[in-house]
């Protein structure tokens, strides 16, 4: 059996992800969500504190949960059913 298959170049497609070649659609941007997420175009997954959900850090709350005396903060989420944010 051959395997004449070829991979496409991602960059070829305007509807694909630059970097891996997944659908985003047209007008969608250049990478899908998880690349722009590992590349920080997009800030990234985050583990609720309270039950353990991952979700993306811009709709979690964030929480200080370092000591008064510390100079840089230790900052941990929660996500909004955890947070009350659905209310």
């Amino acid at each position: 059996m051959s395997q004449d298959t070829e991979r496409r170049d991602p960059t070829d497609d305007p509807a694909a992800c630059s970097r891996c070649g997944v659908h985003v659609g047209l007008g969608s941007g250049e990478y899908c969500d998880p690349c722009a997420r590992e590349y920080g175009s997009k800030p990234p997954m985050e583990r609720c504190m309270d039950c353990g959900q991952d979700a993306p850090q811009e709709q979690m709350e964030s929480v200080d949960v370092s000591p008064d005396d510390e100079y840089y903060p230790e900052i941990r989420y929660l996500c909004p059913d955890c947070s009350g944010g659905d209310e």
